[in-house]
């Protein structure tokens, strides 16, 4: 038997970096255990030593071989308690542990006992030897043969297990909607594969491209994990590490891979335009070492596309669910946000609002700049309402926001929110608008109550607040809903086939107070069924005024009003003719057309006209309605404040607007007589109009105490019943010939 594996080695004293090969040595002879330590003594396998079991017996090899499940090589004895042991621990660690990987080599010092060669075929033996041709080098040779087995099959079962481990993956990482959830996603799986925490980024876009090419200034970081997990939403271009940030640069500029001795980034492929990167603060090398060049190709792959899918998904959701202009949900995003949190059971409050003429910011500085301007206000409540669930553009000037009901917000609170947010005009260029919006506000405190029907009942409160013109909010409350019905259903009437409505004017004196002579009429609509029968004046023009249907009706009283008035027989060319405007008619841009056709068709001078408008009209003192009362003035026509006491116009901003007079409403007039309070108000506006030089009328005058107490306070017009009722211009004739002798028209 030749000894030469005896043979000292030199020694060597290089440390051991890399976890040693451990050889498990099977044999029931102590002298075998120790001449094959001193035979590897000091040998290693790229750069691996080598880690020696020993095990007197079969039965000992079997709990190594358990507790142990990482042994390279086996060298086992065929023959120790049995003949046949060695032989049947082979078939034991194939057959029940399983072990497949362990490369076997037998052992024999008995040539008689070698084993058949279909058992060495069966079980996957890597190499049979007598002990007497085991030299040194012979048996050195036989483990790195055996270990370079073992490193393949190992490898192979690697792959095997990271491509399941991939596709798991990837079933997983595809199901992932958002990217955010996509991005944190793939660090989690990538960690995994390296089988320890990385220091990882996943930068891309957040969108789609507009045209398929990527802009790199937008490309932020989705998802960050270990030194970097502080930099999840930052711009690429703003991240300190110069190299990391040049290389995941360079990776997405050349779809490419790129690597330093810091880390590697991994380019993610779209074909969307998706650009992206997976950067690994690992150098490739240790990372081909750990997972494989190829694993780390098909993960990225796979991760690209995945990416892709997401992006795409992402941009779909975008369409549907964030509004382009403004940058805020859609209708569609914000019913989906209620419904999310309404499943919570928390009491929810929807906030429906719009800007006040906005239609005249539009008209004066373009779509363009007016898109801007809406952009400018969505960026200005989501600053406002930070804690909002969510903020949505409904449509045009319209926005959308739910907030948490109950105490948490109440009404108040969110106006005067909102009303500090807008003191500060938005400035456009070297334009500075001054911006106020109006509010409707509805409760979701009952379960039942749904999305579409709360921000219906929103939209109700608004309108309130639109048709009266009074304050800047309203709360939702069933009577709205019941008047609007009835609004639409009045509407219906002067839409309706067949001319469903008959418009006619009546017209009623007004009366100097000192001689009771005719100072003007006041022209009124009526509206008469094909029946014959009068439909309330007020609530049709509140439904005209809902419809829009008020400009083509007030165009159609100029007109009529202007014709009939002017061929009125015995009226003095002094006496003059009011009219009433509504706040519509004022903001549109056609009023000007409409009152100087009708003026010239009946040959009518403006200086006869008296405008009629109420306090509601100069609530939001936009310039539309100043400068149209400002032209109507330099025509020669008066401007007078209807039913003035019943508004929110303060005295001291009475002096401010350009009106002529002032009209006490009816209802003090009436209740004078009888209320203390009434007539101290009543004393209290006439004395602040006479000191700002406006004339007074009073309307309601039905009695002659009633019009001897004005008389007695020096108010300038009388108009009431005590006079006459309003009548048709065919009828106007007696009255007109009594009034002619001073103070005959009087009861």
């Amino acid at each position: 038997m030749v000894m030469d594996f005896l043979a000292p080695s030199e020694p060597d004293n290089k440390r051991d970096t890399k976890t040693p090969w451990k050889i498990l040595v099977v044999d029931d002879d102590p002298d075998v255990h120790e001449v094959t330590r001193i035979a590897v003594a000091g040998c290693s396998f790229e750069d691996r030593s080598f880690d020696l079991l020993h095990a007197l017996s079969a039965h000992e090899a079997r709990q190594l071989l358990v507790e142990h499940d990482d042994v390279a090589v086996a060298l086992i004895d065929v023959v120790m308690e049995s003949d046949t042991a060695g032989l049947a621990l082979v078939s034991w660690i194939r057959s029940e542990l399983k072990n497949n990987f362990t490369r076997l080599i037998l052992r024999t010092g008995q040539p008689g006992y070698a084993p058949q060669t279909d058992v060495i075929m069966k079980f996957d033996i890597d190499g049979y030897a007598e002990k007497a041709e085991l030299s040194r080098t012979k048996l050195i040779t036989a483990i790195v043969t055996a270990l370079r087995g073992y490193k393949l099959v190992m490898s192979l079962e690697d792959n095997r297990r990271k491509l399941k481990q991939l596709n798991t993956q990837f079933s997983a990482i595809v199901e992932k909607n958002a990217l955010s959830e996509f991005a944190s996603t793939v660090l989690e799986h990538f960690s995994d594969l390296v089988g320890e925490p990385i220091d990882g980024l996943l930068c891309g876009l957040e969108a789609m491209p507009e045209y398929g090419t990527a802009d790199i200034s937008m490309v932020r970081v989705l998802a960050a994990a270990g030194e970097f997990e502080d930099k999840v939403d930052l711009p690429l271009e703003v991240i300190g590490e110069d190299l990391v940030r040049k290389s995941i640069l360079e990776c997405i500029e050349s779809k490419g891979t790129h690597s330093t001795a810091q880390g590697v980034a991994l380019p993610l492929v779209t074909r969307n335009g998706m650009a992206g990167a997976l950067y690994v603060a690992l150098p490739l090398g240790i990372l081909d070492e750990r997972i494989g060049s190829e694993v780390v190709q098909l993960f990225v792959s796979n991760v690209a596309l995945g990416y892709e899918k997401t992006g795409l998904l992402e941009h779909i959701r975008n369409l549907a669910y964030v509004d382009r202009m403004t940058g805020l949900s859609t209708f569609s995003g914000f019913i989906e946000a209620f419904q999310r949190h309404a499943g919570d059971g928390r009491p929810l409050l929807v906030v429906h609002s719009d800007i006040q003429r906005f239609r005249v910011i539009v008209d004066g500085i373009g779509d363009e700049q007016a898109g801007a301007v809406l952009k400018r206000t969505g960026h200005r409540l989501s600053q406002t309402f930070p804690d909002a669930l969510t903020i949505a553009r409904k449509e045009k000037d319209e926005f959308l926001i739910l907030l948490k009901g109950g105490e948490e917000n109440k009404i108040q609170d969110v106006v005067a929110r909102v009303e500090e947010a807008f003191q500060e005009p938005i400035t456009l260029h070297e334009n500075q608008i001054t911006l106020r919006l109006r509010l409707g506000f509805a409760a979701a405190d009952d379960e039942k109550r749904g999305a579409e029907e709360t921000v219906r009942y929103a939209s109700i409160a608004l309108n309130d607040v639109r048709q009266k013109g009074l304050t800047n909010h309203a709360v939702f409350h069933p009577f709205m809903q019941e008047a609007a019905f009835e609004r639409l259903r009045l509407a219906s009437l002067l839409t309706g086939s067949g001319n469903q409505t008959e418009f006619s004017l009546n017209y009623q004196p007004i009366m100097h107070a000192t001689d009771e002579s005719i100072a003007s009429f006041e022209a009124l609509m009526r509206f008469r069924t094909k029946s014959g029968s009068f439909l309330n004046t007020a609530r049709m023009i509140e439904a005209a005024e809902a419809s829009g249907l008020i400009i083509e009706i007030g165009a159609w009283m100029f007109k009529t009003a202007f014709s009939e008035f002017s061929q009125l027989s015995g009226v003095s060319e002094h006496v003059r003719l009011n009219v009433n405007l509504s706040p519509r008619q004022v903001q549109a841009n056609r009023i000007y057309k409409d009152i100087e056709d009708a003026a010239a068709a009946a040959n009518f001078t403006l200086d006869r006209l008296v405008f009629e408008v109420t306090e509601g009209l100069f609530v939001s003192n936009d310039q539309v309605t100043m400068s149209l009362l400002t032209w109507l003035r330099n025509k020669g026509a008066k401007v007078v404040i209807d039913d003035f006491g019943t508004g929110y116009s303060s005295f001291s901003y009475l002096r401010k607007l350009p009106v002529d007079g002032i009209k006490i409403d009816r209802s003090f007039i009436m209740n004078m007589e009888q209320d203390a309070d009434a007539l101290a108000v009543v004393k209290s506006i006439i004395a602040v109009a006479q000191a700002l030089d406006l004339s007074i009328t009073a309307e309601g005058v039905e009695t002659s105490d009633q019009r001897q107490i004005m008389q007695e306070l020096r108010c300038d017009f009388l108009q009431g019943y005590f006079y006459a009722k309003p009548l048709p211009s065919s009828e106007l004739g007696p009255f007109i010939q009594t009034a002619v002798v001073p103070g005959a028209a009087a009861g």
